[in-house]
């Protein structure tokens, strides 16, 4: 018989492109009807994006490793964890925030913005896999999430556009990046680089490192 961690393994490498589950057995079937997951008219289990975040979660919690769970879920899995994260946490989040360029600005985009009180996190999730040259890369990521976060703080009434319940007053914005490649939390001008199986840890000890963070200051009117 096999263990529940190995069902929800299964159950996202089968459905990672998007296809329908045709055929499992009753205890799969079960899970699948617990977690939600509804039949197509062919009679497939279809698994939306919140389902695939829930195995996720619950394959991590019942010890499957997390480098596995991640090479079964897709970088908009990927995003949509991160932000069930902070909003476990209790932020307000909106996923892919884009700002449009122009002649005299690029576009921009941020991943995940998760917004508590007057504390702003900007997340660049970072589905990566393992290469050479990984922590250079990571440091770069880092200071250009750091230049969103700076010009996210200087124009916060466009993330109001599609968080209405940013209220005004004056706020910090923290950038952070969330990648599955370290083991530890490490920061780097500021910026906290996290594995994403210690983000929840991260979030709720956040005070612990203040002195190390950068905060960007920003003011909605």
């Amino acid at each position: 018989m096999r263990t529940e961690s190995e069902i929800l393994i299964s159950l996202l490498e089968r459905s990672r492109d998007g296809q329908a589950i045709q055929e499992c057995d009753d205890e799969t079937a079960t899970l699948l009807s617990q977690l939600g997951a509804v039949r197509n008219i062919e009679g497939g289990w279809v698994l939306t994006r919140e389902t695939r975040i829930q195995i996720a979660m619950r394959a991590a919690a019942a010890g499957v490793d997390i480098e596995r769970v991640v090479k079964a879920m897709d970088w908009k899995d990927f995003e949509g964890l991160v932000a069930a994260i902070l909003e476990m946490n209790e932020f307000d989040c909106v996923e892919s925030f884009r700002q449009r360029g122009n002649e005299l600005r690029r576009g921009m985009e941020i991943d995940v913005i998760g917004v508590r009180d007057w504390t702003i996190v900007t997340v660049d999730a970072k589905m990566w896999g393992i290469r050479s040259g990984k922590r250079s890369a990571l440091r770069e990521a880092a200071e250009r999430q750091l230049q969103r976060s700076v010009r996210l703080a200087s124009e916060l009434s466009s993330l109001r556009r599609r968080l209405r319940s940013l209220k005004p007053g004056q706020y910090r914005v923290l950038p952070v990046l969330v990648t599955w490649l370290v083991e530890d939390v490490v920061i780097h001008e500021g910026v906290p680089i996290v594995p994403v199986f210690k983000l929840n840890s991260f979030l709720l000890n956040i005070p612990m490192y203040e002195d190390l963070l950068h905060f960007v200051q920003g003011r909605l009117d």
